[in-house]
Protein backbone atom coordinates (compact mmCIF):
# COMPACT_ATOMS: atom_id res chain seq x y z
CA UNK A 1 0.00 0.00 0.00
CA UNK A 2 1.46 3.60 -1.32
CA UNK A 3 2.92 5.81 1.67
CA UNK A 4 0.30 8.80 2.46
CA UNK A 5 2.41 12.03 1.36
CA UNK A 6 3.03 14.17 4.88
CA UNK A 7 3.85 17.82 3.47
CA UNK A 8 0.80 19.18 4.18
CA UNK A 9 1.13 18.21 8.17
CA UNK A 10 4.06 19.95 8.15
CA UNK A 11 3.21 22.46 6.25
CA UNK A 12 0.60 23.04 9.07
CA UNK A 13 3.14 22.55 11.81
CA UNK A 14 5.32 25.14 10.56
CA UNK A 15 1.99 27.82 10.15
CA UNK A 16 1.10 26.54 13.78
CA UNK A 17 5.10 27.39 15.40
CA UNK A 18 4.52 30.88 13.36
CA UNK A 19 1.36 31.90 15.15
CA UNK A 20 2.56 30.80 18.63
CA UNK A 21 6.11 33.03 18.19
CA UNK A 22 3.27 36.24 16.31
CA UNK A 23 1.09 35.79 19.78
CA UNK A 24 4.91 35.69 21.79
CA UNK A 25 6.09 38.52 20.00
CA UNK A 26 3.39 40.19 20.29
CA UNK A 27 2.77 39.49 24.18
CA UNK A 28 6.40 40.87 24.74
CA UNK A 29 5.48 44.04 22.85
CA UNK A 30 2.65 44.72 25.22
CA UNK A 31 4.72 44.44 28.06
CA UNK A 32 7.48 46.33 26.89
CA UNK A 33 5.17 48.59 26.06
CA UNK A 34 3.30 48.76 29.25
CA UNK A 35 6.86 48.89 30.90
CA UNK A 36 7.34 52.03 29.18
CA UNK A 37 4.36 54.12 29.58
CA UNK A 38 4.70 53.03 33.91
CA UNK A 39 8.00 54.19 33.22
CA UNK A 40 6.94 57.42 31.57
CA UNK A 41 4.19 58.46 33.74
CA UNK A 42 6.57 57.92 36.90
CA UNK A 43 8.88 60.31 35.00
CA UNK A 44 6.39 62.80 33.84
CA UNK A 45 4.92 62.15 38.27
CA UNK A 46 8.18 62.60 39.37
CA UNK A 47 8.92 65.72 36.78
CA UNK A 48 6.02 67.04 38.00
CA UNK A 49 6.86 66.83 42.07
CA UNK A 50 9.96 68.19 41.04
CA UNK A 51 8.44 71.10 39.57
CA UNK A 52 5.77 71.62 42.46
CA UNK A 53 9.21 71.52 45.04
CA UNK A 54 10.89 74.15 42.85
CA UNK A 55 7.91 76.57 42.87
CA UNK A 56 7.76 76.15 46.86
CA UNK A 57 11.45 76.97 46.97
CA UNK A 58 11.10 79.96 44.58
CA UNK A 59 7.67 81.16 46.87
CA UNK A 60 9.86 80.91 50.03
CA UNK A 61 12.68 82.81 48.81
CA UNK A 62 9.70 85.61 47.70
CA UNK A 63 8.44 85.44 51.58
CA UNK A 64 11.65 86.07 52.22
CA UNK A 65 12.03 89.21 50.33
CA UNK A 66 8.85 90.53 51.01
CA UNK A 67 10.14 90.10 55.10
CA UNK A 68 13.24 91.74 54.67
CA UNK A 69 11.27 94.88 52.15
CA UNK A 70 9.13 94.95 55.35
CA UNK A 71 11.56 94.94 57.94
CA UNK A 72 13.58 97.70 55.69
CA UNK A 73 10.71 99.58 55.11
CA UNK A 74 9.78 100.18 59.16
CA UNK A 75 13.66 101.07 59.76
CA UNK A 76 13.38 104.48 56.92
CA UNK A 77 10.07 105.16 58.84
CA UNK A 78 11.30 105.45 62.97
CA UNK A 79 14.08 104.51 65.01
CA UNK A 80 12.43 101.90 67.15
CA UNK A 81 11.00 98.61 66.96
CA UNK A 82 7.50 98.39 68.83
CA UNK A 83 4.99 95.75 68.50
CA UNK A 84 2.36 98.70 66.44
CA UNK A 85 5.38 98.25 63.95
CA UNK A 86 4.15 97.13 59.96
CA UNK A 87 6.71 94.05 60.75
CA UNK A 88 4.58 93.09 64.07
CA UNK A 89 1.05 93.10 62.40
CA UNK A 90 -0.61 90.02 60.92
CA UNK A 91 0.27 89.75 57.16
CA UNK A 92 -2.80 88.05 54.96
CA UNK A 93 -0.96 85.05 52.83
CA UNK A 94 -0.13 86.32 49.25
CA UNK A 95 -2.17 84.10 46.58
CA UNK A 96 -0.17 83.26 43.51
CA UNK A 97 -2.24 81.22 41.11
CA UNK A 98 -2.42 77.83 43.48
CA UNK A 99 -0.26 79.09 45.50
CA UNK A 100 -0.23 80.69 48.38
CA UNK A 101 2.79 82.63 51.27
CA UNK A 102 2.41 83.03 54.80
CA UNK A 103 5.11 85.28 56.66
CA UNK A 104 5.04 85.81 60.52
CA UNK A 105 8.00 88.10 61.65
CA UNK A 106 9.28 87.54 65.40
CA UNK A 107 11.82 90.25 66.70
CA UNK A 108 14.33 88.01 68.37
CA UNK A 109 15.46 90.86 70.80
CA UNK A 110 12.63 90.37 72.61
CA UNK A 111 14.13 87.49 73.97
CA UNK A 112 17.75 86.76 75.54
CA UNK A 113 20.17 85.68 73.46
CA UNK A 114 22.06 82.90 75.32
CA UNK A 115 25.71 83.84 72.76
CA UNK A 116 25.70 87.20 74.59
CA UNK A 117 27.80 85.43 77.26
CA UNK A 118 30.65 85.16 75.66
CA UNK A 119 31.40 87.97 73.26
CA UNK A 120 34.99 88.34 71.31
CA UNK A 121 36.92 86.09 74.06
CA UNK A 122 35.42 87.29 77.08
CA UNK A 123 32.73 86.17 79.43
CA UNK A 124 29.76 88.93 79.97
CA UNK A 125 29.11 88.66 83.65
CA UNK A 126 26.06 91.14 83.46
CA UNK A 127 24.20 88.98 80.93
CA UNK A 128 25.69 85.30 82.63
CA UNK A 129 23.24 87.13 86.15
CA UNK A 130 20.69 88.23 84.00
CA UNK A 131 20.04 84.60 82.02
CA UNK A 132 20.59 83.11 85.93
CA UNK A 133 17.58 85.39 87.26
CA UNK A 134 15.62 83.89 83.96
CA UNK A 135 16.74 80.53 85.00
CA UNK A 136 15.18 81.55 88.50
CA UNK A 137 12.06 82.67 87.50
CA UNK A 138 11.44 79.25 85.31
CA UNK A 139 11.74 77.49 88.33
CA UNK A 140 14.83 75.70 86.98
CA UNK A 141 18.64 75.07 88.07
CA UNK A 142 20.65 78.56 87.91
CA UNK A 143 23.60 76.25 87.33
CA UNK A 144 22.34 75.67 83.68
CA UNK A 145 23.41 79.33 82.82
CA UNK A 146 27.22 78.23 84.14
CA UNK A 147 26.82 75.13 82.12
CA UNK A 148 25.52 77.22 78.60
CA UNK A 149 28.79 79.99 78.93
CA UNK A 150 31.16 76.57 79.73
CA UNK A 151 29.97 74.83 76.36
CA UNK A 152 30.47 78.41 74.58
CA UNK A 153 33.93 79.56 76.39
CA UNK A 154 37.76 79.15 74.49
CA UNK A 155 38.75 77.05 78.02
CA UNK A 156 38.77 74.08 79.60
CA UNK A 157 37.77 75.19 83.22
CA UNK A 158 34.38 75.13 84.39
CA UNK A 159 33.95 78.94 84.99
CA UNK A 160 34.91 80.17 88.50
CA UNK A 161 35.42 76.90 89.43
CA UNK A 162 38.50 75.79 88.03
CA UNK A 163 37.50 71.75 87.41
CA UNK A 164 38.26 70.42 84.25
CA UNK A 165 35.06 70.49 81.92
CA UNK A 166 35.59 66.99 80.74
CA UNK A 167 35.50 65.36 83.88
CA UNK A 168 32.76 67.59 85.12
CA UNK A 169 30.45 67.47 82.07
CA UNK A 170 31.44 63.76 81.74
CA UNK A 171 28.54 62.63 84.01
CA UNK A 172 25.92 64.64 82.63
CA UNK A 173 22.65 63.08 82.15
CA UNK A 174 22.11 63.77 78.65
CA UNK A 175 23.29 60.79 76.64
CA UNK A 176 23.17 62.06 73.29
CA UNK A 177 25.89 65.05 74.38
CA UNK A 178 29.42 64.70 72.91
CA UNK A 179 31.74 64.44 76.14
CA UNK A 180 34.25 67.13 74.93
CA UNK A 181 32.22 70.83 74.48
CA UNK A 182 31.93 72.44 71.24
CA UNK A 183 33.80 75.61 72.91
CA UNK A 184 31.94 77.91 70.01
CA UNK A 185 29.14 79.70 70.04
CA UNK A 186 25.89 78.29 69.48
CA UNK A 187 23.66 78.03 65.90
CA UNK A 188 20.61 77.04 66.94
CA UNK A 189 18.42 76.44 70.65
CA UNK A 190 18.63 72.43 69.97
CA UNK A 191 21.63 72.17 70.74
CA UNK A 192 20.92 73.00 74.11
CA UNK A 193 19.68 69.69 74.73
CA UNK A 194 23.61 68.80 75.01
CA UNK A 195 24.08 70.90 77.54
CA UNK A 196 24.04 69.61 81.28
CA UNK A 197 21.09 70.31 82.76
CA UNK A 198 19.13 70.47 80.40
CA UNK A 199 16.51 67.71 78.60
CA UNK A 200 13.63 68.40 76.47
CA UNK A 201 10.97 69.10 79.16
CA UNK A 202 13.36 71.97 80.51
CA UNK A 203 14.12 73.31 76.91
CA UNK A 204 10.85 73.25 76.02
CA UNK A 205 10.23 75.53 79.85
CA UNK A 206 13.16 77.54 78.39
CA UNK A 207 12.63 77.96 74.65
CA UNK A 208 10.36 80.74 74.29
CA UNK A 209 12.45 83.17 76.23
CA UNK A 210 15.45 82.75 74.93
CA UNK A 211 17.40 82.72 71.13
CA UNK A 212 20.36 81.95 69.61
CA UNK A 213 21.71 85.42 67.31
CA UNK A 214 25.47 85.19 66.13
CA UNK A 215 26.21 88.36 67.17
CA UNK A 216 25.39 90.63 70.62
CA UNK A 217 21.83 91.47 70.99
CA UNK A 218 20.99 94.02 73.57
CA UNK A 219 16.83 93.18 74.98
CA UNK A 220 14.39 95.56 73.66
CA UNK A 221 12.08 97.13 75.95
CA UNK A 222 9.41 97.88 73.68
CA UNK A 223 8.93 94.22 72.89
CA UNK A 224 10.24 91.83 75.78
CA UNK A 225 7.60 90.13 77.64
CA UNK A 226 7.45 91.17 81.91
CA UNK A 227 9.30 87.53 82.24
CA UNK A 228 12.66 89.00 80.77
CA UNK A 229 12.08 92.22 82.07
CA UNK A 230 11.95 90.84 85.48
CA UNK A 231 15.43 88.88 84.71
CA UNK A 232 17.24 92.30 84.01
CA UNK A 233 16.67 93.33 87.78
CA UNK A 234 17.81 91.25 90.64
CA UNK A 235 14.42 91.14 93.00
CA UNK A 236 12.06 92.00 90.53
CA UNK A 237 9.08 90.22 89.50
CA UNK A 238 7.15 90.15 86.25
CA UNK A 239 3.91 90.96 88.18
CA UNK A 240 6.16 94.62 88.64
CA UNK A 241 7.39 94.58 84.89
CA UNK A 242 3.73 94.00 83.99
CA UNK A 243 3.58 97.84 84.35
CA UNK A 244 6.19 98.61 81.75
CA UNK A 245 4.32 96.19 79.26
CA UNK A 246 1.09 98.29 79.95
CA UNK A 247 3.04 102.04 79.81
CA UNK A 248 4.40 100.97 76.14
CA UNK A 249 1.23 99.65 74.71
CA UNK A 250 0.23 103.43 75.27
CA UNK A 251 3.59 104.92 73.96
CA UNK A 252 6.57 103.49 72.63
CA UNK A 253 10.30 104.12 74.59
CA UNK A 254 12.27 106.48 72.02
CA UNK A 255 15.57 105.81 73.78
CA UNK A 256 17.68 104.54 76.91
CA UNK A 257 16.76 107.74 78.83
CA UNK A 258 13.18 107.07 78.91
CA UNK A 259 13.83 103.97 80.63
CA UNK A 260 15.23 105.29 83.20
CA UNK A 261 12.20 106.92 84.26
CA UNK A 262 9.96 103.95 84.30
CA UNK A 263 8.77 102.35 87.54
CA UNK A 264 11.93 100.29 89.28
CA UNK A 265 13.97 101.55 86.75
CA UNK A 266 13.69 104.89 88.33
CA UNK A 267 15.86 103.82 91.51
CA UNK A 268 18.15 102.32 90.25
CA UNK A 269 21.65 104.69 91.09
CA UNK A 270 24.17 105.60 88.05
CA UNK A 271 26.59 102.75 89.01
CA UNK A 272 23.66 100.37 88.73
CA UNK A 273 22.19 101.88 85.49
CA UNK A 274 25.99 101.95 83.88
CA UNK A 275 25.79 97.88 84.22
CA UNK A 276 22.34 97.68 82.66
CA UNK A 277 22.22 100.15 79.73
CA UNK A 278 24.60 97.53 77.13
CA UNK A 279 21.82 95.16 77.86
CA UNK A 280 19.05 97.08 77.10
CA UNK A 281 17.79 98.81 73.64
CA UNK A 282 14.58 100.66 71.55
CA UNK A 283 15.20 98.69 68.92
CA UNK A 284 16.00 95.68 67.63
CA UNK A 285 19.34 94.02 65.78
CA UNK A 286 17.62 90.35 64.88
CA UNK A 287 14.37 89.11 62.95
CA UNK A 288 13.03 86.21 62.39
CA UNK A 289 10.75 85.57 59.80
CA UNK A 290 8.70 82.23 59.30
CA UNK A 291 7.55 81.40 55.69
CA UNK A 292 5.08 79.22 54.77
CA UNK A 293 4.90 78.13 51.28
CA UNK A 294 1.44 76.44 50.15
CA UNK A 295 0.92 74.53 46.85
CA UNK A 296 -3.39 74.13 46.61
CA UNK A 297 -3.32 72.63 43.17
CA UNK A 298 -4.70 69.38 44.35
CA UNK A 299 -7.86 69.31 46.52
CA UNK A 300 -7.53 67.77 49.71
CA UNK A 301 -3.23 67.71 49.31
CA UNK A 302 -2.06 70.62 49.80
CA UNK A 303 1.19 70.54 50.20
CA UNK A 304 3.36 72.60 52.02
CA UNK A 305 7.21 74.09 53.10
CA UNK A 306 8.75 75.76 55.42
CA UNK A 307 11.25 78.32 56.20
CA UNK A 308 12.85 80.03 58.77
CA UNK A 309 14.72 83.16 58.10
CA UNK A 310 16.92 85.16 60.48
CA UNK A 311 17.49 88.88 59.34
CA UNK A 312 19.86 91.25 60.99
CA UNK A 313 18.93 94.91 60.97
CA UNK A 314 22.24 96.71 62.56
CA UNK A 315 24.01 100.46 61.96
CA UNK A 316 25.98 100.29 58.61
CA UNK A 317 28.95 101.07 60.68
CA UNK A 318 28.68 98.33 63.04
CA UNK A 319 30.64 94.99 62.91
CA UNK A 320 28.38 91.69 63.48
CA UNK A 321 30.59 90.63 65.89
CA UNK A 322 29.87 93.50 68.30
CA UNK A 323 30.16 93.02 71.75
CA UNK A 324 29.16 94.71 75.01
CA UNK A 325 32.45 96.96 75.34
CA UNK A 326 31.03 98.64 71.63
CA UNK A 327 27.31 98.63 73.21
CA UNK A 328 28.37 100.23 76.79
CA UNK A 329 27.37 103.56 76.03
CA UNK A 330 23.84 104.63 76.02
CA UNK A 331 24.30 107.60 74.39
CA UNK A 332 26.50 105.55 71.41
CA UNK A 333 23.20 103.17 71.87
CA UNK A 334 21.42 106.17 71.08
CA UNK A 335 23.46 107.65 68.44
CA UNK A 336 23.24 104.04 66.83
CA UNK A 337 19.26 104.46 66.11
CA UNK A 338 20.21 107.14 64.14
CA UNK A 339 22.51 105.71 61.78
CA UNK A 340 20.94 103.99 58.44
CA UNK A 341 20.06 100.72 58.86
CA UNK A 342 22.12 97.57 56.80
CA UNK A 343 19.02 94.89 56.61
CA UNK A 344 20.09 91.15 55.65
CA UNK A 345 19.30 87.74 56.37
CA UNK A 346 22.02 85.80 58.20
CA UNK A 347 20.79 82.39 58.03
CA UNK A 348 18.26 80.49 55.62
CA UNK A 349 16.64 77.17 57.31
CA UNK A 350 13.99 75.01 55.36
CA UNK A 351 11.70 72.22 56.90
CA UNK A 352 9.83 69.95 55.97
CA UNK A 353 7.18 70.22 58.84
CA UNK A 354 6.21 73.68 60.69
CA UNK A 355 9.33 74.48 63.17
CA UNK A 356 8.75 75.88 66.77
CA UNK A 357 8.25 79.87 66.62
Amino acid sequence: MPSMPVMPMKADSQRGVALLTILLLVVSITVVAGAMLASQKIAIRRSGLLFDQNQLLQDIDAGQQLAVTMIRADANLNDTDSTQDIWAKPVPPYTLGTHSIGIEIRDEASRFNINNLYQNGAVDSNALAVLQRLLTQLNLAPDIAIAVLDYQDADSEVYQDGGDESTVYNQQSNSSADNDLPNQRLVNIDQLQNVKGINAEVLAVLRPYITVVPHYLPINMNTASPVILAALIDGATSQQMQTIVDLREKQVFESIDEIWQLPILSSLDNKQRKVLAPLLAVDSQAFTALITATDNATVGQARQRYATIMISKTATDVTENSNNGDNANSNNKNADNKKPKEVRVVTQRLWAFRPNF
